[in-house]
């Protein structure tokens, strides 16, 4: 489909969506699924064939995963690079004006790129686009707004618009399903049954996380953040629970903080539920690298080298949510390249059924869910999500959806909270 100058394209895939990419840029993106050895080699195919693309024009590109497409620590730097390609003296007054077309305040300027949100990232991206325009002739972006909150897409209509007034060509390669500019997604069906319910407690005491100032390679300076509730101090909630906010707020901070990979400075979280007062466990985002580089089967392995017993039980949870998807794909053919055989576990479905049931055979207290939906069909995230959703109740475990695709999840999900800001330093957890 064609507006204006922008040509949309839709997968049922990400394995279909990233092959559409390579096809039109020639970046061969690595695989993350089947090993090191695989990496390496993708690698080296990237290199050797960049300009054997089916066309010779220079292009913006975002990637799936958006942080890909940023070779540099800092904003600061990456728009210093994108803007030397058309100039050779950078004002900075420039760069700044970059970042706050898009969003983004002056302080991310010199914040590591790998410290923003996924949307930050994201926006970034856009920043650069528009930085490169007088030296390409188009761009070629993947799921340009499934990271945003629904608050942010405009400027993705912003970028588009100003590639559109100088003629360039925009090619846009979205999941079916994903949501779009100007675009109406149906209602999601109804679940057949109802999902299971897990009661469980959230307590704050004033937590809250510091992160030091930088002073080499270059300075930024420390900044701090802290949560709290609207009322008292436990929240009590019934699994699955949606969270939602905007980008930046601090939502996957703050999962890593009941996690347990990011200490609080002061304060306190704890967790009540059927499975005791332990922590819980989390699924980033951009999921498929959490496999540290391994295959999937080898990253079972090797997370279990040391305990066979929780290995069995790994492999009979997945081969349950596995069962599950499988037959759901049988009546949707178009849906069944995301699972992928089950001979050989290669695809970022399989990464997720994977992980999850690495987590799920360990029994935490709560799974995290960080935008599940990345990567998928709108229709598969959701059998995805719901086939979890049930796995973990049937073990008592609580689930925590964080989206910002709040209808995907229509119908799953018996409790909500919404992170916001109070201030520049404080974030309120509201129960909704």
């Amino acid at each position: 489909m064609t507006v204006n100058n922008t040509q949309i394209n839709r997968f049922n895939s990400f394995e279909q969506q990233v092959s559409y990419f390579t096809h039109k840029t020639g970046v061969h993106l690595p695989r993350m699924t089947f090993g090191k050895g695989a990496f390496f080699k993708d690698l080296g195919m990237w290199s050797n064939t960049y300009h054997s693309r089916i066309d010779k024009m220079e292009s913006v590109h975002i990637l799936p995963d958006p942080v890909q497409g940023l070779s540099f620590p800092r904003a600061i730097d990456v728009l210093s690079s994108a803007l030397s390609l058309s100039s050779k003296v950078i004002d900075e007054n420039e760069i700044y004006g970059l970042l706050e077309y898009f969003g983004l305040p002056e302080e991310k300027a010199t914040q590591p790129v790998i410290s923003l949100s996924g949307g930050e990232i994201l926006l970034l991206n856009f920043a650069k686009a528009k930085a490169m325009l007088p030296y390409v002739d188009g761009i070629t972006a993947c799921s340009p707004i499934h990271w945003l909150n629904e608050n942010r897409y405009h400027y993705w209509g912003k970028l588009a618009e100003y590639y559109d007034e100088k003629n360039c060509f925009v090619d846009v390669a979205l999941l079916e399903g994903e949501p779009f500019i100007d675009e109406v997604n149906e209602e999601p069906e109804a679940l057949a049954h109802p999902m299971p319910a897990v009661d469980w407690c959230l307590s704050l005491s004033d937590p809250a996380v510091i992160f030091e100032e930088i002073r080499f390679p270059s300075y930024h300076p420390a900044s701090k953040i802290g949560y709290s509730t609207a009322g008292d101090r436990t929240i009590d909630l019934q699994s699955p629970v949606l969270l939602t906010g905007d980008n930046g707020v601090g939502k996957s901070i703050f999962a890593k903080v009941l996690s347990g990979i990011i200490k609080p400075s002061g304060g306190t979280v704890s967790i009540q539920s059927p499975n005791g007062d332990g922590g819980s466990r989390l699924i980033f985002q951009d999921a498929i690298d959490q496999l540290f580089g391994k295959s999937i089967d080898g990253h079972m392995d090797w997370v279990f080298r040391f305990d066979s017993q929780k290995r069995q039980v790994a492999g009979e949870i997945y081969n349950e949510i596995d069962t599950t998807i499988r037959e759901y794909t049988k009546e949707r053919p178009a849906d069944h390249e995301a699972l992928g055989p089950q001979s050989e576990r290669c695809t970022l479905l399989q990464a997720k059924i994977s992980l999850v049931s690495e987590r799920l055979a360990t029994l935490p207290s709560v799974l995290i869910l960080d935008e599940p939906g990345w990567g998928l069909s709108r229709s598969i995230a959701r059998k995805l999500v719901e086939t979890v959703c049930r796995t973990a109740g049937n073990l008592k475990v609580a689930v925590v959806l964080i989206s910002h695709h709040a209808g995907w999840w229509q119908s799953m999900v018996h409790s909500r909270c919404h992170l916001s800001r109070d201030g520049k330093d404080a974030v309120v957890i509201r129960k909704i």
